[in-house]
């Protein structure tokens, strides 16, 4: 049988930092707000005119960040392709033949897979 649910076990755990308020208090806060801007005029506040400005060259600025970023991005795939691709060129190579001749390819494979770590996770 499953027990049932207990708020009160799990009382210090459900503080997400907000409150429910009724119809009244809400009024209250859109009036006090309209009050406000009512007495400046109907103008927002320079410095809250700032802080909007700011964000929208910050958001304008994060495009280009990401316009970096996703080239990047490419150029380090690109990186990694030059690198595994000819391992499976070379594996393709002499199909008929059924062993491979791979001398010190512990040390090799160790190499690249060191270069291969440097440019996917920036080690």
């Amino acid at each position: 049988m499953s027990e049932e649910f207990n708020p009160d076990e799990y009382e210090d755990n459900f503080d997400f930092g907000f409150d429910f308020v009724d119809e009244a208090e809400v009024t209250e806060y859109e009036t006090e707000i309209k009050s406000r801007v009512a007495d400046q005029g109907g103008i927002i506040p320079s410095n809250l005119e700032e802080k909007i400005d700011m964000l929208i060259e910050l958001r304008q600025g994060d495009e280009t960040q990401l316009d970096v970023l996703k080239k990047e991005h490419k150029n380090n795939l690109l990186k990694v392709e030059k690198m595994i691709m000819p391992l499976l060129y070379n594996l393709m190579k002499n199909p008929e033949d059924i062993y491979i001749k791979w001398p010190n390819r512990k040390e090799i494979i160790q190499k690249q897979i060191s270069r291969i770590v440097t440019i996917t996770r920036g080690v």
